[in-house]
């Protein structure tokens, strides 16, 4: 069935044509529809047509450099997608998969260049559209903001502002008070903690694409360690009421020991250093100090879910955002061993090991 060309001024994309080039868009146009669950559009495929939205809705997807698949948006019905590979003739640079049962309008890749060539406006909205999503595409293969719903993400880029700092220079101090989130756009940045013994080592490096600075943020403790340059690094900082409002709701969830006792099989993340977990534990419990998480949070089973586990409660949720924020679902537990009404093993003694910041 032939589409109506007067059906098209519903479309962003055509709603500034005159009718002779909406009438020759239209004889162009085929239906196409996919069942919900379908992979309509394949990330760094050859790229064949351009899509309009009937009738559903289709999700929008991008691989980030750490293999987690991102969301980007939903489209629905009077929108389109697919024309950046068209224009940029490059590979598909998302994944398009029906959310819904959809019915979509399908304009193949020669005729969409020859519409492109021919009709100044249809040409200058394309170019426009790919231009405003390039920075929201950038952001989302970020790791704090890969897994951000897409609603968030709007929030976070209107708050976001760039620093440069010389190498050498120190970005955070230890033990000063933390009012930004900090995300390295460029360079790399060493992680540096004071030891039971106060002498400096860096813990850990921290390159394009990485935050640091939440620890602060979610307990209002003082910074609990330096971050320097290594070399020239220009960061995002995010308002610590910024990263609360979106950040922290979006990636920190809290649990009670007594709802983490009604599930059969719960499997635990203790955070704590090795010298409290000596003492005592939750049994089979996985042992990663919080130090240690951002290096190796990729030993954990990405199809469990974790409860998280310290002393009082505060590097456990610490430890929650970063492990939710990298795709792996995690819940801390209110108020830690202190407040936790199950099973332990070891001796204590009533000995405890509080966390304290530095």
């Amino acid at each position: 069935m032939a589409t109506d060309y007067r059906d098209l001024k519903k479309y962003c994309y055509f709603s500034h044509l005159s009718d002779s080039a909406l009438k020759a868009v239209a004889a162009r146009l085929h239906t196409v529809e996919f069942p919900a669950g379908t992979e309509i559009i394949r990330e760094d495929a050859a790229a064949d047509a351009f899509y309009l939205v009937k009738e559903g809705e289709v999700e929008i997807f991008k691989k980030t450099q750490w293999g987690q698949k991102a969301k980007l948006s939903v489209i629905s019905h009077g929108k389109g997608f697919g024309e950046m590979a068209l224009l940029t003739c490059s590979p598909r640079c998302c994944s398009v998969t029906a959310k819904t049962d959809v019915r979509l309008l399908a304009l193949m890749k020669a005729d969409f260049e020859e519409i492109v060539r021919l009709d100044s406006a249809f040409s200058m909205l394309a170019e426009k559209r790919v231009k405003s999503y390039e920075q929201y595409n950038r952001m989302k293969t970020l790791q704090p903001f890969a897994l951000l719903e897409p609603e968030k993400m709007a929030a976070v880029l209107d708050k976001l502002e760039e620093r440069s700092f010389r190498a050498g220079e120190d970005i955070v101090v230890e033990g000063a008070k933390g009012d930004l989130y900090f995300i390295v756009k460029s360079g790399c940045v060493e992680v540096i903690k004071k030891n039971l013994d106060g002498k400096a080592e860096r813990v850990a490096v921290l390159r394009e694409g990485q935050g640091f600075g939440e620890e602060a943020l979610i307990t209002g403790a003082p910074r609990s360690a330096t971050v320097r340059a290594s070399d020239d690094v220009i960061v995002w900082t995010l308002s610590q009421d910024a990263f609360l409002d979106v950040m922290r709701s979006a990636f920190l969830e809290e649990i009670s020991s007594e709802d983490v006792l009604k599930n059969e099989h719960p499997s635990y993340l203790d955070v704590r250093m090795q010298m409290e977990v000596a003492e005592e534990r939750i049994p089979r419990s996985v042992h990663i100090p919080l130090d240690e998480l951002r290096g190796r949070y990729q030993e954990l089973d990405g199809a469990k879910e974790y409860y998280v586990y310290c002393l009082l409660g505060a590097r456990s949720a610490i430890a929650a955002f970063l492990l939710n924020s990298r795709g792996i679902k995690a819940r801390s537990i209110k108020g830690g061993l202190l407040n936790w009404t199950g099973p332990v093993e070891g001796r204590s003694e009533g000995v405890h090991t509080p966390f304290k910041p530095t």
